[in-house]
């Protein structure tokens, strides 16, 4: 049996450790389960509006506030002061932490659903993480540590996963007044809420389909039921045959499908969050599906304050919340939307921001005088748990819905793509978030590092490298790894794409289209310099970029009607395994969401053209890879080699480009290391237990908070 209990150290799995077990994943079917990064190399801002300083609210930092809501928390209610039961913030430096806390959010993403259940993008999680808890949660080390759970355990073959509750969990409203007690039941309303193809719009789905008996019968069930399906409940999904139950108000029992030893990883995720059949009956089915801060319920440690649309937004602590007294809380967080990094900076030494990040200018003013006193307050964060790529468009179109077979038939070309990956110098643009270590940013692989390790400790992106052979190279601060072989030199290639591009018709140069929201001026700026690297790097007669913007929906006005050449994003992942990030690629499964929804692969293979008939031959024959390695569920050493192979061929054949890790230098008055870092799931912005410090912290501090990081995982 496998044990995990709550107070002690117990037995916590982490993949990214040498000991992380192994398990069978299979590519399901049916829609798809979507952590998304929706943002280009543009600034991620975290933030909102304050009352302990001056903040900018009526000033105009991002122009009109949009909706205003507010809702209970008056600064009357005490809820800031007592919640937190007398725990106090961690404290590993002997500095005065903050009460109140004023964070920041880049303008481009602001939210676009409060409801966890109904929402597949990692900004709306961001958000609502401080909102509401699952069953479990994670420690600055990434590892698993109970929420609503207190603690869980498998069977011996680990098919069945009961885990137990917490008795003293309750959901409040927005004025934090209790409205009912939350049982083994709400977890059973959630997953019936995200199996409902009527309710849900088959959002969230893929989690529970690919592992919970019965799920996927469900689902179908209900998708071929229409409308009616709205009336079902949970009894109806047990009556079903889905593999869950709650045998008493306080445990919850999985049956899954095969073996799943690492199954709690995956009922972290929010796909098995609770929901309030009281709320929905109350709001209807409609109104719960697009809730908003002020008519949902919360059971996690922050409620909403206010809210100003394309401004702030505001929280306070729970004043029920049933961790309080175990976890330190702020009385008060701000996430203010910026647009500029010159208005964040501003905001920052008027201590109006208490972190943020930093981009080449600012970098180079405050590097640039010897006597700033920023200099040593230079913090450099580490890597976000995301692994961003160049996500081709192999289905594009013009802006007047014709397709743009220009691009279409350069793109479908092995050697052209090949030129993307071999010979695009990125190191100017990383300079534009990491000036001072802009290579740490480099990306030679498609699976995100620290995912998970084979039996003999080795990181599975190791044996990517061993296949590429970049095996043998090392960061040295000069050379982007992938172009060493050749010193970027990419003549003989770009030589064969043109000739065996114009002889089927295509013109030159090729016209890349790359999208930026409007309002963004460091967009702007990043746009520019990724220009100049494609000129330098292509020259101006083979490969030309095109930047153009649109207004605040890159899905609405951009992917969906198909007219980026390529998009820049990131995964994070759901579990560990790299299946996670693989089979968003493949073909012949609905899962594969990058292959629906960005690359349009899916579309091209229902009627592809002659000049596709390659690129179709070399997806077909990556998808053979990835599901060869996906079907070695007895061997984990061999399954991870097997993937290895199939992203090899993958970026060979450079059916996508990796990109960049997020790496930023930035000023801070709190210790990045003690904050949630959890390797998957949408927790990372639980802002619980965070060591802050009412001095900004310093180059050397973060320097032994990284190293006593480092020697604590790999211990």
């Amino acid at each position: 049996m496998l044990e995990y209990e709550r107070c002690g150290p117990g037995l916590f799995v982490r993949f990214g450790t040498r000991s992380a077990p192994f398990f069978a994943f299979r590519i399901g079917k049916k829609e798809n389960n979507i952590s998304e990064e929706r943002i280009s190399m543009n600034i991620d801002f975290e933030s909102r509006n304050i009352t302990r300083r001056s903040f900018l609210k009526g000033a105009g930092v991002v122009g009109a506030a949009g909706l205003l809501s507010a809702c209970g928390g008056s600064k009357s209610n005490n809820a800031g002061s007592t919640a937190a039961s007398g725990v106090e913030a961690p404290n590993s430096t002997g500095a005065t932490p903050l009460k109140e806390y004023i964070s920041w959010e880049s303008a481009n993403r602001e939210i676009e659903s409060w409801n966890l259940l109904y929402s597949q993008t990692l900004s709306d999680a961001n958000v609502v993480t401080n909102l509401w808890d699952g069953l479990m949660s994670f420690d600055c080390y990434g590892k698993l540590v109970p929420a609503i759970a207190t603690s869980w355990e498998a069977n011996e073959d680990s098919t069945v996963w009961t885990f137990h509750l917490r008795d003293d969990v309750d959901w409040v409203d927005c004025n934090g007044e209790v409205k009912e007690h939350i049982t083994a039941t709400d977890f059973l309303v959630g997953l019936e809420w995200v199996l409902n193809a009527s309710k849900n719009e088959a959002n969230n789905t893929s989690m529970p389909t690919l592992y919970i008996v019965g799920a996927e019968e469900y689902y179908e069930k209900t998708k071929d039921m229409g409308a009616a399906a709205a009336d079902l409940h949970y009894q109806d999904m047990l009556d079903a045959g889905v593999g869950i139950e709650a045998p008493d108000d306080y445990t919850l029992v999985f049956t899954c499908k095969d073996p799943c030893p690492y199954f709690d990883t995956v009922a972290s995720y929010t796909s098995f969050y609770p929901a309030s059949q009281a709320l929905i009956d109350e709001l209807g089915i409609e109104t719960f599906r697009g809730c908003d801060n002020t008519n949902m319920w919360y059971c996690g440690p922050y409620i909403v304050e206010e809210y100003i649309q394309g401004n702030t937004k505001s929280y306070i602590p729970n004043p029920h919340y049933y961790d309080a007294a175990n976890v330190s809380r702020f009385e008060r967080l701000t996430v203010t939307m910026i647009s500029d990094q010159a208005i964040a900076f501003q905001l920052y030494q008027n201590r109006e921001l208490d972190e943020m990040d930093l981009n080449e200018s600012t970098i180079t003013t405050i590097t640039s005088d010897p006597n700033n006193e920023y200099n040593s307050q230079l913090c450099e964060k580490r890597a976000r748990p995301s692994a961003y790529a160049m996500h081709f468009n192999y289905q594009k179109n013009n802006a007047d819905g014709t397709p743009d077979v220009n691009w279409n038939k350069a793109i479908a070309n092995t050697a052209f793509r090949q030129c993307f990956y071999r010979g695009l110098n990125l190191k100017a643009w990383f300079s534009r978030y990491n000036k001072i270590n802009p290579l740490k940013c480099e990306n030679d692989y498609y699976t995100m590092k620290g995912l998970c390790y084979n039996t003999q400790g080795a990181e599975y992106t190791t044996l990517v490298a061993k296949e590429m052979g970049f095996d043998t190279e090392k960061y040295d601060g000069e050379t982007m790894i992938r172009l060493r072989a050749n010193g970027g030199d990419i003549s003989a290639l770009k030589k064969q794409a043109m000739e065996e591009l114009s002889a089927i018709g295509v013109t030159f140069p090729v016209k890349a289209t790359y999208f930026i929201i409007a309002s963004s001026t460091s967009a702007l700026d990043n746009a520019t310099i990724l220009k100049q690297c494609f000129s330098d790097s292509f020259g101006d007669d083979f490969i030309k970029l095109d930047v153009q913007t649109y207004v605040s929906s890159l899905t609405q006005e951009v992917r969906t009607p198909q007219l980026q050449s390529f998009v820049i994003n990131g995964w994070s992942a759901d579990f560990g395994d790299p299946i996670n990030f693989l089979g968003q690629e493949t073909l012949h499964d609905d899962n594969a969401f990058y292959s629906h929804y960005y690359s349009n692969i899916a579309r091209v293979a229902e009627a592809p053209a002659d000049y596709q008939k390659d690129l179709m031959d070399a997806f077909e024959q990556y998808t053979d890879l990835v599901n060869a390695a996906n079907a070695i569920v007895n061997d984990t050493d061999a399954r991870y080699e097997a993937f290895a192979k199939a992203e090899a061929y993958l970026l060979e054949n450079v059916l996508v480009s990796p990109t960049y890790y997020d790496i930023t230098w930035s000023l801070t008055h709190a210790n990045e290391y003690s904050k949630i870092n959890a390797m998957y799931g949408g927790c990372n912005y639980k802002a619980v237990n965070w060591e802050t410090s009412e001095e900004a912290y310093t180059t050397v501090q973060y320097e032994q908070f990284a190293k006593a990081f480092d020697a604590a995982v790999q211990g």
